[in-house]
C-alpha cells in the first residue's frame, strides 16, 4: 500500500497484513487519478498487431494506434473447464462456471482452492442450505500460492540460472495448484463442523440424465443425484492465443512452449515487450503478482534511452 505507518489498521487483515478488498480498490483509484492514468486510455479489444517500416499498428474496435513501441501486458480470462464438463455441456448439461454470470445457487461446487470455498460459503449464506464440495484431496493450506521467497532478489537470480527446461518443469510443478489461506480454511472447517458444507474429498465421475434433467455424480461406494455442478476450477494458463499468436507467428518471435522467450530487458522483438503471466519465463513464478510487474518495471529500458 506504501502508505506507512499512515495505513489505517482497518484497512489491513492477517499476520502478513494484506489490504482489504476495498482499500486496495481505493488505493488503485487513487494512483490513477494522481498520474493522469485514464487520460491515455482506450477501451476496446485489440484485433491485431501488424509491424509497419517505422512503427507498430495496433488495431482494435473501430480504432487505430501506431506506436514505436508496445508492451503486452495481457492475463487470462478463460476459465479452466475439464474436457468431461465441456462434453457434457454440449449434450445440455446444467455445468457452470464460478467466474460466469449465472452460476445457480443450487449446484454442487467442484473445485480445490479458494474460489471452491468462497463460492460455498457464499451459497450457504444466501440460501441457508447444506452445499455440496468436492475437492480432489484434503484442502492446501497455503497463504500464498506460491512460496513467498520467490519474491525476494536472490531468488530471482537463481531462477535465471536455470535452464529453460527446468524453469518449465518448475512452473507445471508448482504454478496453478488449488490453495487455500489459513483464514479461509478455518472457515471452512468450521462450516463443515456445523453441517453446512458437506466435503467431499473425491472428483466424482459425472453423468448427464437428459430424459430427467438431473446429474448423477458417482462417488467412491456411492452415487448421488444432483440438479447442477459449479465449477470452481480457475482460470486456464495464460498461453500465445488468437492475434497475439498470430503476430508472433507472423514476426518470427521467439517462442517455448506457447510463452515467449524475452531477453533481459522483457524485450520479445522489434519494439515490443511483455511483462505479466506471459513473462514466466524470464521472471519466475512471480510473473503474474505485482510483485513481478515491479520487477519487469526495473528492467524494462527508459524509453529516453530507446532508439526512436
Amino acid at each position: 500500500m506504501h502508505r506507512g505507518e499512515n495505513a489505517d489498521v482497518a484497512d489491513l487483515a492477517g499476520m502478513f497484513r494484506r489490504p482489504r478488498h476495498e482499500a486496495f480498490l481505493r488505493h488503485s483509484r487513487e494512483l490513477v487519478a494522481e498520474h493522469g492514468l485514464g487520460e491515455g486510455l482506450i477501451a476496446g479489444r485489440v484485433h491485431s498487431i501488424r509491424t509497419e517500416r517505422t512503427h507498430l499498428l495496433v488495431q482494435g474496435e473501430g480504432v487505430e494506434v501506431a506506436a514505436r513501441r508496445v508492451l503486452i501486458a495481457t492475463g487470462s480470462n478463460a476459465h479452466r473447464v475439464p474436457p468431461w464438463a465441456r462434453r457434457l455441456q454440449g449434450e445440455g448439461a446444467p455445468i457452470h462456471h464460478a467466474f460466469g454470470p449465472s452460476a445457480p445457487l443450487d449446484h454442487d461446487i467442484l473445485g480445490g482452492g479458494i474460489s471452491a470455498v468462497q463460492r460455498a460459503l457464499l451459497v450457504h449464506r444466501a440460501t441457508g442450505r447444506t452445499v455440496r464440495l468436492w475437492m480432489r484431496q484434503p484442502v492446501r493450506v497455503a497463504d500464498f500460492d506460491i512460496d513467498r521467497s520467490w519474491g525476494k532478489h536472490r531468488f530471482v537470480g537463481r531462477w535465471t540460472e536455470m535452464q529453460v527446461p527446468d524453469r518449465l518443469d518448475f512452473l507445471r510443478r508448482h504454478t496453478g495448484r488449488g490453495t487455500v489461506p489459513s483464514g479461509l480454511a478455518s472457515r471452512l472447517a468450521r462450516a463443515v463442523r456445523r453441517g453446512s458444507i458437506e466435503l467431499e474429498h473425491e472428483v466424482p465421475s459425472v453423468e448427464w440424465d437428459p430424459s430427467r434433467e438431473r446429474l448423477l455424480l458417482r462417488g467412491e461406494g456411492r452415487a448421488v443425484e444432483s440438479s447442477g455442478v459449479t465449477l470452481a476450477t480457475g482460470l486456464q494458463r495464460e498461453t500465445l492465443s488468437g492475434w497475439l499468436r498470430s503476430f508472433a507467428e507472423s514476426s518470427g518471435l521467439p517462442v517455448i512452449n506457447g510463452v515467449p522467450r524475452l531477453e533481459r530487458d522483457m524485450h520479445w522483438g522489434r519494439g515490443v515487450y511483455v511483462c505479466g503471466p506471459l513473462a514466466r519465463l524470464r521472471l519466475g513464478p512471480m510473473a503474474s503478482n505485482i510483485v513481478g510487474a515491479r520487477w519487469a518495471t526495473s528492467k524494462l529500458p527508459s524509453v529516453r534511452m530507446l532508439p526512436v
